[in-house]
């Protein structure tokens, strides 16, 4: 109640209108404080009659300049001309709401990339009677999305590239390890014919040549001259041998190794403990038995050579899809510093000479250190 007597009391119609009247200062008041959004209205035909400080901090425009404008002032060219800013209307017209993200022009002529949400205002007799407008600046946001998009661009262009030098990579190293193989195979042949040549030629001629001298009637000197002829006719027969046994061809690994270690133990060099498995050891491909030979030959010249061991074990087991090889000496070992693994140039060019042979098998070929001694192990596939 009022305190003055003689004031005319209010209707409740006068005080729900001026509750109407307070509820809306305080809403304008609040759309108004509101810095991050543009909101204002449109007349049905989207002529802008509100426009609160949210929407002058974003699109820079005053109340003043703004009021009494159509909102196709936001909008491209283009835009304008494609009469998009009216199909908005349309589509919040008949659909209640129409919302959308795309580039919107500023005063000044910038753009920006804004949210956009256009809701259509309707009596309680259902006629449009405006729409409200809410836009926000997602430029930021935007921008942030084009540098990942970009990054992601560089990423998979770096991964294509990445994987390219790889494929590269894999052919190139496919093609050394052919050329590889193709070099090793060429050797071995070389081994073969010079093999071949020094005892069926020269050892023949020496051999023609001995016998010539047993009809000579030169006792001393003949007997002088058959001496030299033996031992060139025995470095011949060795020599051939070390190039290429023809054993290996003929009878296979085990005859040919077995005929390698009675020339050692012969020679009073080495002494082999040879240990096989199974007993009735299968023949294997040429250039499997050519490798495993190879590789024994070379870790008992390094045994003769370095480790000044009197004895020496050779292992040789054939398992179903595998053959193991072991070659394990007594001596003084590796030199200090050397190790085995990527690092082989201390270990000498033998060692390397054997690994690539057993690598171009598909094989793994490790030397460790022993004690006492150095342990050579290979394993290699028995198909290929």
């Amino acid at each position: 109640m009022s305190d003055d007597p003689f004031s005319i009391p209010s209707t409740p119609l006068e005080q729900s209108e001026k509750a109407r009247r307070a509820g809306d200062e305080t809403f304008r008041l609040l759309v108004d404080s509101v810095q991050d959004y543009a909101i204002f209205m449109l007349n049905p035909a989207g002529i802008i009659m509100t426009w609160n400080t949210g929407a002058q901090h974003i699109k820079g425009y005053t109340t003043s300049e703004i009021i009494g404008q159509h909102f196709s002032k936001f909008y491209s060219r283009e835009a304008r001309e494609g009469g998009w800013p009216e199909r908005e209307l349309e589509i919040a017209s008949s659909m209640g709401r129409f919302a959308d993200e795309g580039w919107r022009v500023k005063k000044d002529g910038t753009t920006f990339w804004a949210s956009v949400v256009i809701t259509a205002l309707r009596d309680g007799s259902g006629n449009i009677r405006g729409f409200s407008k809410v836009t926000r600046d997602l430029t930021e946001r935007k921008m942030l999305e084009q540098r990942t998009q970009e990054l992601n661009r560089e990423l998979k262009v770096q991964m294509a590239q990445l994987r390219e030098s790889r494929t590269q990579l894999e052919l190139r190293t496919m093609e050394l390890q052919r050329i590889s193989a193709q070099l090793v195979r060429v050797q071995d042949e070389e081994r073969r014919r010079i093999a071949r040549e020094l005892h069926d030629d020269l050892g023949q001629q020496l051999i023609a040549l001995k016998m010539k001298l047993d009809t000579s009637e030169q006792f001393t000197a003949r007997e002088e001259a058959e001496n030299l002829i033996d031992g060139a006719l025995s470095k011949v027969r060795n020599l051939s041998y070390v190039l290429h046994p023809p054993l290996l061809d003929e009878s296979g690994l085990l005859a040919a190794l077995h005929l390698f270690f009675d020339g050692l133990r012969k020679r009073g060099s080495v002494q082999i403990t040879f240990d096989y498995k199974p007993v009735s050891f299968a023949r294997m491909t040429s250039d499997l038995e050519n490798c495993i030979f190879r590789v024994i030959q070379e870790a008992i010249t390094n045994v003769q050579r370095h480790a000044a061991s009197p004895d020496a074990r050779v292992e040789l087991h054939q398992q179903t899809d595998r053959v193991l090889v072991r070659i394990r000496d007594f001596g003084k070992g590796m030199p200090l510093g050397a190790k085995d693994g990527n690092v082989s140039a201390p270990l000498g060019v033998g060692i390397s000479g054997m690994r690539e042979r057993v690598n171009q098998l598909g094989g793994e070929l490790n030397v460790f250190r022993a004690e006492p001694g150095t342990l050579v192990e290979a394993a290699l596939p028995l198909f290929q």
